[in-house]
């Protein structure tokens, strides 16, 4: 009877790692998806930055522009470089806040995925401690019925239903066994 209690725990066992295995996949499916949207935001909060910069640079560039113009100097020689150097300057940290925000999304979407299959990986194990529940519950069962069929056989003897433990250990009544001091023969 405790053989069936124990295989119906190991059943329910097997029950509880599946689900804690499917609460786990989508647990990480949540946060693969959470991530994925922490992704697209930090792309668009570069190409917020780079518009931002952009802006400035008109800004600067105008103000260079009247600085110059002011001057009456003309955009040659190293005018022309400044201007030059100063769209450059600007090009680059545009192009940094871009790649920035690229990157980092990269990083947040490869995060998900590993997020992902990990939530997939205790799925399967989840399913596969299921499986092996009802394997381990029918060894118990088995077992249990193995057990009780060698405790029933140990009680009793196959010869002539004595039981095993009114034998002495050369055999069988009959064959060498004393009764009394007196040995049949």
């Amino acid at each position: 009877m405790g053989s069936i209690f124990t295989a119906i725990g190991q059943i329910q066992e097997g029950r509880v790692a599946e689900a804690q295995g499917k609460f786990a996949k989508e647990i990480a499916i949540r946060n693969q998806q959470a991530l994925e949207r922490q992704a697209a935001a930090e792309v668009e909060a570069s190409e917020i930055e780079e518009r931002r910069i952009a802006r400035r640079e008109k800004i600067f560039k105008a103000t260079q522009r009247v600085t110059v113009g002011k001057s009456g100097v003309g955009l040659a020689g190293a005018t022309l470089s400044v201007l030059a150097d100063t769209a450059f300057q600007f090009s680059l940290e545009r192009n940094l806040a871009l790649r920035t925000g690229l990157i980092r999304s990269r990083e947040l979407i490869e995060r998900g995925r590993i997020i992902a299959a990990q939530g997939r990986f205790a799925r399967t194990l989840g399913k596969q401690a299921k499986k092996l529940s009802f394997f381990k519950a029918a060894g118990s069962i088995l077992g249990g019925a193995s057990g009780g069929e060698f405790n029933f056989l140990s009680s009793s003897s196959s010869s002539g239903g004595v039981p095993l433990s009114n034998q002495s250990p050369s055999g069988p009544a009959g064959f060498g066994r004393t009764t009394g001091g007196i040995q049949r023969v």
